[in-house]
């Protein structure tokens, strides 16, 4: 059994390596590289949570395993959700989920967004993702790092911003659900609105944080998702 993470908005495959090194020695994990960033620089961006989805169950089949689970924060849990659906809805396909794990992301049924991010001004964009903890200075400040990542992250953020789907079928998967208690992206409805998606087990888990808190619980969550998989 694999675990595949899929990146949050703007982030690459090493965005989980600290969760994954905690992991390591117990479960296989793969990060998946996105097109248009990372090992992928030379590819177009994809635009749309369903072209992300598209793209992940292809590289996920390549890796020639039966038993996977998932493992998405914010943008990457709605991608997560959508792979699960896909998976669940082709019985007797090769792949069997066996979990999703979802971190830090609104139920898909209250994605939608008063405020499109992937129309902002730089300045704008820049004030938002720094609100929520998730761009390093390093980055944010410099001209021609920015150059690189702007259309990464407008092209995440729009499609984040135009889904808009209430789920249609039902997650009979196990979900375990990681929040951040200080998330302002993300309330604590948007976080029970999972429980409307799952016909199975269905497990939450709150940090003090914001909403990267993830990063300050490694070992915690680590912890969490091996006994969810039944390994200790």
């Amino acid at each position: 059994m694999t675990v595949f993470a899929i990146p949050f908005a703007g982030g690459n495959s090493y965005c989980y390596r600290d969760l994954a090194r905690q992991l390591e020695r117990q479960i296989p994990w793969v990060t998946l590289e996105l097109p248009g960033r990372g090992k992928r620089i030379q590819e177009p961006l994809l635009k749309s949570i369903e072209a992300i989805v598209d793209d992940a169950i292809v590289q996920i089949d390549k890796h020639g395993v039966n038993k996977v689970s998932l493992f998405g924060h914010s943008m990457g849990g709605l991608v997560a959700h959508g792979i699960a659906s896909r998976l669940e809805s082709n019985a007797g396909g090769s792949i069997v989920l066996e979990h999703l794990f979802l971190s830090g992301c609104r139920a898909p049924q209250y994605n939608c967004r008063s405020t499109k991010r992937a129309s902002m001004s730089r300045g704008e964009m820049i004030a938002a993702i720094n609100k929520l903890g998730g761009l390093p200075e390093v980055i944010s400040q410099d001209n021609e790092l920015m150059n690189f990542f702007e259309p990464i992250l407008r092209a995440d953020f729009g499609a984040v911003d135009d889904y808009d789907q209430a789920p249609s079928t039902l997650i009979h998967t196990p979900i375990t659900v990681f929040s951040g208690s200080k998330d302002h992206e993300v309330t604590s409805e948007q976080i029970e609105g999972w429980r409307a998606v799952a016909a199975g087990d269905i497990k939450f888990f709150s940090f003090p944080g914001g909403h990267f808190f993830f990063t300050d619980y490694l070992k915690e969550i680590s912890a969490i998702i091996c006994d969810s998989l039944g390994q200790h």
